[in-house]
């Protein structure tokens, strides 16, 4: 399967690479919590939804420590968490606070077929060595805090070692399409 998949599929196989997996979302919060506490060079974060509450205060905090120490911190959402979840201007209060944001194609008011351009992935990238992607979204629901649909469901996986350069990569192109501006150099990160 993995020869299929690196020779037809276009996608790498990879060594010299650990897998964690968290069957909910409770624990990976959890995990995601002490990986951030680690971090020395950067973290970047990409995140389908948003939403203030018990989750995303406890990632927030970390997230604002880390960059009052130098840490590099990036954080992208989609433009949907704009319509009810974050105000609008929430990437400038999260650059005060020495975090670089931005928002993934932001609603617009008039209709448009680029509305359903949207990002649901759900990467964290911390020092090119450990990166987190799954189901889990940074909100209550997801660690049953909140009841919306019943007993919330999801999982996700933490990698580490050579893997974690492709989410590295997608995180970083992501960002460049984020905002046009001039494209940046990936190699540092690398």
């Amino acid at each position: 399967m993995a020869h299929y998949v690196c020779e037809y599929g276009g996608f790498p196989a990879y060594e010299n690479t650990g897998v964690k997996y968290f069957s909910c979302g409770e624990d990976k919060i959890e995990e995601l919590i002490r990986q951030l506490e680690k971090a020395e060079k950067f973290i970047f974060m990409e995140y389908f939804i948003v939403a203030k509450g018990y989750v995303w205060d406890r990632v927030l905090e970390v997230l604002k420590r880390k960059a009052a120490e130098g840490v590099e911190v990036r954080f992208m959402y989609d433009g949907t968490c704009t319509v009810s979840l974050l105000p609008p201007n929430y990437p400038k209060k999260l650059e005060q606070e020495g975090i670089a944001c931005r928002v993934f194609s932001p609603i617009r008011p008039a209709l448009s077929t680029h509305q359903n351009n949207r990002d649901h992935r759900k990467i964290v990238v911390i020092d090119g060595k450990v990166a987190f992607t799954g189901g889990i979204n940074l909100a209550d629901e997801y660690v049953n805090r909140k009841i919306r649909f019943g007993h919330w469901k999801d999982t996700a996986i933490m990698l580490e070692g050579d893997a974690v350069r492709s989410f590295t990569l997608m995180f970083l192109e992501m960002w460049n399409v984020a905002k046009s501006e001039k494209v940046e150099e990936f190699d540092p990160y690398l």
